[in-house]
């Protein structure tokens, strides 16, 4: 019998897991169920929520202290923002501004893209799209969007991550 109650057990928590969570509204303990969130970052993710109101997109996610790209990749196809709400990589990103936006395909100029509308990139918080300006600023502008793998904290995922909402011209 107990056996039968452990099986159940772990089929339930593996079925949890998988469950989509609702950053908005889930607690530190359904937040640890994603990978990568322990106690510390689901404690975090809550705190910046109460602070800041409510996240829209993964880009929200990534200003939560020690979210990084890695973790925001592991969690991307589990995480909702609304209720009934489709995971991120399902939800329509906002338009960019028209100052940064690529005639035609609405891509993203990261050479001439604000902080602001860096931030509407998926994996780019605030601190990301200072570190992108500050790049550009000391280094002169990136040739192709693979480039941004010169600033430290953004590597492969994310830049595969945003490759279809970048350009350079």
């Amino acid at each position: 019998m107990f056996r039968f109650f452990s099986i159940l057990a772990a089929l339930l928590m593996t079925l949890t897991a998988f469950a989509n969570v609702n950053v908005n509204t889930a607690n530190q303990s359904a937040l640890t169920a994603l990978p990568g969130i322990g106690p510390a970052k689901a404690a975090a993710i809550v705190q910046h929520r109460t602070q800041h109101g409510p996240f829209k997109t993964l880009a929200d996610l990534d200003a939560v202290s020690g979210i990084g790209p890695a973790t925001l990749a592991n969690i991307t196809p589990l995480v909702v923002f609304s209720e009934g709400g489709l995971p991120p990589s399902k939800v329509q990103a906002p338009a960019p501004a028209s100052d940064a936006t690529a005639e035609g395909n609405g891509a993203i100029n990261i050479n001439a893209a604000t902080a602001a509308t860096l931030q509407t990139l998926a994996g780019i918080g605030p601190s990301k799209a200072a570190a992108i300006i500050a790049e550009r600023t000391a280094n002169g502008p990136f040739a192709s969007c693979n480039d941004l793998q010169r600033v430290r904290g953004v590597g492969a995922a994310t830049v595969a991550g945003i490759a279809t909402s970048c350009t350079t011209k």
